[in-house]
C-alpha cells in the first residue's frame, strides 16, 4: 500500500510545483512519458527531477511492476547522494518517492540526513521518521534528541516535523521536549503529539498553555497569544481527559467559554458544563472569584441557551457569590 504523505510548508509547495523542471545551465525540460517500456532507473530519475504528476505515475508504474524492492535500493542511494548534490526540489522529490513505497525503515539514512548540516535534509529526516515508524527508527531519533539536548541545541528539535515523528513513533520519553515545543512555538503539531504520548499529563499542561492567553484577549475578535488550532486540540482533549477542578488555572476554561471565537467558546462551554455536573460547588466558587465582567458574560451566554444543568449551576453561583451585581443579574433569571 502506498503511504499517504503530507510534507510541511515549503517542502510541499516546492515538490508540487516541479513540472516542468530546470537543471542548472539548461532551458526548461518536459518530463518524459512514464510508459510500460521505460526502465526503472529512468522512471525513478524522472520522478526525482519533475515530481508532481510524474512522480505519481512513477509510483503507479513501480507498484504495477512489483519493483519496489529494487526501487527502494535505487532511491536510498539517490537520497544519500542528493543530500550533497541535489537541488531542494530534487531532494524533496527523492525522499517523497522513497517513503511513499512499501519500504523498510532505515535508521542509517535518517542519521545521515539529520547530521548532514543541511536544514532541508534535517526537516525531511523527521518527515521520513514520521512516515516510517519502527523500533530502529525510534532508537535513532532518541539518539539525535539526546545529542541535541546534551549539546544545548534543543532549538533544532523544536520543529513541527519532529513532533509528528515523535508522535508516530510513540516516543513517550520525548514528552518534555514536545511540551517545550508547544510552549515555545505554538505549533499544533506539538499539542497533537502531547495528547498521544501522555494523555493525563497533557491535560495538566494544556491548561498551562491555554493560560498564556490573557483573558481580555479572548474577548477580542483576534487571538494571537495561543494558536487557535492548538487550543482547539487542547480543549477537545480535555473533554475526554478532564482536568482536576483544583488546577490553579481551571478558571481559564470560563474565559475560553466566553471567548468571542465561537469555535473555542463552544468547546469550552461544553467542557465547563461537563465539569459542573461533577464538581458543581467547586466550579461555582471558582467563577464567583473571577472579575464581575467575566461572571456577567458567562451568565449572559448561559441565559441564551439555558439547559437544566446550567440552570442548576447558576443557582449554585447565586448561593455562593459575594457580588451584589451578580446576585441581581441572577435574580432576573428563573432558577
Amino acid at each position: 500500500m502506498i503511504r499517504h504523505i503530507v510534507f510541511i510548508g515549503a517542502a510541499l509547495m516546492a515538490s508540487s510545483c516541479v513540472t516542468p523542471s530546470q537543471t542548472p545551465g539548461s532551458g526548461p525540460k518536459e518530463p518524459p512519458a512514464i510508459t510500460k517500456d521505460i526502465s526503472l532507473e529512468d522512471a525513478l530519475q524522472a520522478g526525482i527531477d519533475f515530481g508532481g504528476d510524474t512522480a505519481k505515475n512513477v509510483r503507479k508504474l513501480v507498484t504495477k511492476r512489483k519493483q519496489w524492492p529494487m526501487a527502494e535500493k535505487i532511491l536510498y542511494q539517490a537520497v544519500q547522494e542528493g543530500i550533497i548534490k541535489d537541488q531542494n526540489t530534487q531532494l524533496i522529490n527523492a525522499v517523497m518517492l522513497y517513503i511513499s513505497g512499501p519500504v523498510t525503515p532505515q535508521e542509517a539514512l535518517f542519521t545521515q540526513m539529520i547530521s548532514s548540516g543541511r536544514p532541508l535534509a534535517r526537516q525531511l529526516a523527521w518527515q521520513m521518521a514520521a512516515a516510517l515508524p519502527g523500533k530502529s527508527m525510534r532508537a535513532a531519533m532518541e539518539r539525535e534528541i539526546n545529542r541535541a539536548l546534551f549539546d544545548d541545541e534543543e532549538k533544532e528539535l523544536l520543529v513541527p516535523a519532529m513532533a509528528s515523528a515523535v508522535q508516530a513513533n510513540r516516543m513517550t520519553t520525548a514528552y518534555s521536549v514536545v511540551r517545550q515545543g508547544l510552549m515555545t512555538t505554538n505549533s499544533e503539531a506539538f499539542a497533537s503529539a502531547m495528547a498521544t504520548l501522555n494523555p493525563e499529563q497533557a491535560t495538566i499542561d494544556f491548561l498551562d498553555y491555554l493560560s498564556q492567553c490573557p483573558p481580555e484577549e479572548l474577548r477580542q475578535l483576534t487571538v494571537t497569544s495561543v494558536n487557535i488550532f492548538a487550543a482547539t486540540i487542547a480543549l477537545n482533549h480535555m473533554m475526554k481527559y478532564q482536568p482536576s477542578v483544583a488546577h490553579e488555572q481551571i478558571e481559564m476554561l470560563f474565559y475560553y467559554a466566553i471567548s468571542r471565537n465561537p469555535g473555542l467558546s463552544d468547546i469550552a462551554s461544553g467542557l465547563v458544563e461537563s465539569l459542573t455536573v461533577k464538581n458543581q460547588s467547586a466550579m461555582a466558587v471558582t467563577l464567583a472569584r473571577m472579575p464581575v465582567w467575566a461572571q456577567v458574560a458567562f451568565i449572559e451566554n448561559a441565559r441564551r441557551n439555558l439547559t437544566a444543568t446550567r440552570r442548576v449551576f447558576l443557582g449554585e453561583l447565586k448561593r455562593v457569590t459575594a457580588q451584589r451585581e451578580i446576585a441581581d443579574e441572577l435574580g432576573e433569571i428563573q432558577l
